[in-house]
């Protein structure tokens, strides 16, 4: 079994410019398990446990929605917290353009994904990079507060590789590996 995940990855400017935010808000009070600069991304499908025998089925499934999609180009403007900053459980980096473009992309790859036989996302696509995790509530007040007067200079971006991740958890933090990249095809 391998855990999975389908998401669309972050140039390397993109994640020096969130791993600066991360150090910045790092020193903050709080509880917060960071995500490394390189591993954030956008998640388009969790797989979760799967089989080693569908990776070869998702892969092909994964190529044909790239096929179907331009690059997107948005733009990274907030951050903010899940369900909210008040008593966040998640740190993120917001979204705000050509949402509906992502949006295609994530609910072509359910499709696919269906048809594989996993399971439908139950949950609305939400536009947004994890940056963090909380681990702990009670002490978060100092960095939430940082969080809701903190000026982001908007950050472009452009996703054009759909890719198919394997994760592999340890005590470090996850390790991602690439199985798959299919570049969203460009416009004629």
């Amino acid at each position: 079994m391998m855990r999975l995940f389908i998401a669309l990855p972050l140039d390397r400017e993109t994640e020096n410019a969130l791993g600066k935010i991360i150090l910045d808000l790092k020193q903050k009070r709080g509880r917060v398990k960071w995500v490394a600069a390189n591993n954030i991304h956008l998640t388009v499908k969790f797989l979760g446990e799967t089989d080693e025998n569908k990776v070869a089925a998702i892969s092909e499934a994964v190529k044909q929605v790239a096929e179907k999609h331009s690059p997107v180009e948005s733009v990274i403007d907030r951050l903010g917290g899940f369900p909210n900053l008040k008593k966040p459980r998640v740190i993120w980096a917001g979204l705000k353009s050509n949402i509906e473009k992502l949006e295609a992309v994530a609910l072509d790859v359910d499709s696919e994904m269906q048809n594989l036989g996993f399971e439908p996302e139950n949950r609305k696509f939400k536009s947004h990079l994890t940056l963090g995790r909380v681990k702990d509530s009670r002490d978060i007040y100092d960095l939430t507060g940082y969080m809701e007067s903190y000026t982001l200079a908007p950050l472009d971006i452009k996703f054009d590789t759909l890719v198919l991740f394997k994760s592999t958890l340890t005590p470090r933090g996850p390790i991602y590996e690439r199985l798959l990249e299919a570049k969203l095809r460009e416009s004629i």
